[in-house]
């Protein structure tokens, strides 16, 4: 399963257990005791990195941290929401400057990928998690998510560009590269 696919799922099933007020995320052995790397992922700094003017949009299923085993086994994963009144192009070239000065390397070429589609792009490190930026569109959101973005008066932003920012790694918190 690609990383496209695992986090598509890993919103749905975190849409779902908030939505639905329970967690559908049962217990499992291969989750089991992964409280403390789920914390440190979602502690990583790079998470709260953002280009000027970018807002965190927190809160439900848009700032979680979380175990999921699924069949094809159990993985890690932080994520945080921004909106922001930039271009993609200004996040691109942030985050290829920020995430690199951080330690982190993008793993194919920075660009915006072809118009209407979501955009997926991943930063590497030996040591450390691997960092996934994606873009989606409002509509996106509300289809992966379940729920409508917050207005731009209440963000304080003209939120022309919502992008993700999420950590991915092993159930011991170990990288696992970009695939």
């Amino acid at each position: 399963m690609n990383m496209l696919a695992m986090r598509v799922l890993l919103a749905v099933l975190l849409a779902g257990a908030g939505l639905s007020g329970c967690s559908l995320l049962l217990p499992s052995a291969s989750c089991e005791g992964t409280g403390p790397a789920v914390a440190e992922l979602d502690g990583l700094p790079v998470l709260a990195l953002r280009p000027e003017g970018a807002v965190p949009v927190g809160g439900g299923s848009w700032a979680e941290a979380a175990c999921v085993d699924d069949t094809g086994g159990a993985w890690l994963s932080a994520q945080r929401l921004y909106a922001y009144g930039g271009t993609k192009e200004e996040v691109l070239e942030y985050y290829g400057r920020e995430a690199r000065a951080a330690g982190w390397r993008p793993v194919d070429d920075l660009d915006t990928g072809p118009d209407g589609r979501t955009a997926l792009f991943c930063f590497a490190s030996a040591d450390r998690p691997s960092i996934m930026l994606s873009f989606e569109s409002p509509a996106m959101l509300r289809k992966i998510y379940g729920m409508q973005p917050p207005p731009a008066a209440l963000l304080g932003v003209d939120a022309r560009t919502w992008y993700s920012l999420s950590a991915e790694a092993a159930p011991d918190g170990s990288s696992m590269g970009c695939s």
